[in-house]
């Protein structure tokens, strides 16, 4: 659904009133987007939308996740105390196991990705040559 830019605008002030100095503030966002529901307001269909694709944005930005070939033994502790202290304290922490990846881990902060897999290198190795 294409969003115009009035509404865009709306959801950006409205999304910011709904941040703290913590991150994103729940409560402030439900009461929000209640209130909108029930004033329907112009084009509040698109103000809500964009909404909740920005409160999407904003969890994936505080999310960690681990992806290894393997189970790892602390179950990444270590490798999320890392994350932590670089990026802060998340809302989510997720590990996978792929057994695809050969070795190594796939690190994801956000729409941030490292790449330290066995995979990731021959891929990068098929591309130059």
């Amino acid at each position: 659904m294409k969003i115009n830019r009035s509404a865009r605008a709306e959801a950006k002030t409205i999304f910011r009133i709904c941040r703290s100095e913590s991150g994103l503030d729940e409560s402030r966002l439900r009461k929000a987007v209640a209130l909108i529901a029930k004033q329907r307001p112009r084009g509040y269909l698109q103000v809500l939308g964009r909404l909740a694709q920005l409160a999407k944005l904003e969890v994936e930005r505080h999310t960690h996740e681990v992806i290894s070939s393997v189970k790892l033994e602390d179950g990444g502790k270590a490798v999320f105390g890392m994350l932590e202290k670089h990026f802060g304290k998340p809302l989510a922490q997720r590990t996978e196991v792929r057994s695809e990846l050969l070795g190594g881990l796939k690190i994801r902060v956000g729409s941030d990705v490292w790449d330290a897999t066995i995979r990731g290198r021959l891929e990068a190795l098929t591309r130059v040559t």
